[in-house]
């Protein structure tokens, strides 16, 4: 019932869009916007942009079309029973059953109807009560697998060991692992997306986690020591959570990415970070569907909604932080919280230590 209950207040909103629009219906084919409406699993393939089916979402009936394959399933495990469903043979093409003309929008670039891309991902953008409390419980269990697994390695593991633990322990709390990374202390300075090696991991590791169930990802980042963690790295990483506390200053509902992106960039400057060390990895941005809709920067003006899912994710010589949050009418709430990870106090918020094994 709260699949159902949540699709139909999505479907209000796009109703009052297409009304606004003057047009009949809009169609979905990007996996996010597909998740995001029917609330479930939209691919087959994780590398596709597009999904394993095409939505219709007209102003009062939703139509899914998809191949003999997947209907099954997908009417037993992901849509909600408010569905209409066209179901083709899995050697016929998808588009022949879909409308065109110009009073029908499509989340993208189409010659044959309208491209409502920019509006269908602001509306994705504003989670309504469903889906917060789907992505509480998944940034807690995100945080608590990637925790566990991170306690849990040996210095002499490799990357790719490691890596195994982390999507083990994922995949126990019905997890995906969207985005998964691994650093030891031979790869950890000198890569800001270290896919994991067959290197051994030695004296430090880093994990990174983008964790999804049924669409919603959680952004998680954790670092482990298995060695003393000297005075000066300690003073890095704290300096480092202090960039990161600008950046959560500024992250206020009205105001907009730019505003927030610059208090951060400042930061790295006031931290006595090097001028161009935020332009050497992107520091995070709106999250939700996709790991990141689109990484902020000084010029992205779109403002910060109400519901909003973020993660920042700052990073200097060998080291990053990032957690997953939500704007809310006071500020903002941190997801991503592990209660046996442990943490130090940075501008009044528990943020997550590095953790020496």
């Amino acid at each position: 019932m709260s699949r159902l209950l949540e699709q139909r207040e999505k479907r209000a909103r796009i109703s009052a869009l297409l009304a606004e629009k003057n047009l009949d219906a809009v169609i979905l084919k990007k996996g996010a916007n597909v998740a995001w409406i029917i609330g479930g699993r939209a691919h087959i393939p994780t590398t596709l942009e597009l999904s394993c089916m095409d939505v219709i979402v007209y102003r009062d009936r939703i139509v899914v079309v998809t191949n003999k394959i997947e209907a099954p399933r997908l009417q037993a495990e992901e849509l909600s029973g408010d569905e209409e469903l066209i179901v083709v043979n899995w050697f016929e093409g998808r588009e022949g059953q879909l409308p065109k003309g110009e009073h029908i929008g499509v989340d993208g670039p189409d010659n044959d109807r309208v491209n409502l891309q920019s509006d269908i991902e602001t509306l994705r953008r504003a989670l309504n009560d469903y889906e917060v409390n789907r992505l509480r419980e998944i940034s807690k269990d995100a945080a608590e697998a990637l925790g566990e697994a991170m306690l849990d390695i040996d210095p002499d593991m490799s990357e790719v060991e490691v890596a195994g633990e982390i999507a083990e322990d994922l995949w126990e709390r019905n997890l995906e692992p969207v985005v998964l990374l691994v650093a030891g202390q031979n790869r950890i300075k000198n890569f800001r997306h270290p896919l994991p090696t067959t290197a051994e991991v030695g004296d430090i590791a880093m994990g990174v986690i983008c964790a999804r169930r049924k669409g919603l990802i959680a952004s998680v980042t954790r670092i482990v020591s298995f060695s003393e963690i000297s005075t000066e790295v300690q003073d890095t990483y704290r300096r480092l959570l202090n960039v990161e506390a600008a950046f959560l200053d500024g992250t206020k509902v009205g105001a907009t990415f730019s505003e927030a992106f610059k208090g951060g960039e400042v930061a790295y400057l006031k931290e006595g970070f090097a001028r161009d060390e935020w332009t050497k990895h992107h520091q995070g941005g709106p999250t939700g569907y996709l790991p990141r809709d689109y990484p902020a920067h000084e010029k992205t003006f779109q403002i910060i909604g109400l519901n909003n899912a973020i993660a920042w994710n700052p990073s200097a010589e060998g080291l990053k932080v990032e957690d997953t949050i939500l704007t809310t009418p006071s500020g903002f709430e941190i997801l991503t919280v592990d209660p046996n990870w442990p943490t130090i106090e940075i501008a009044g918020r528990a943020r997550p230590a590095l953790v020496q094994r």
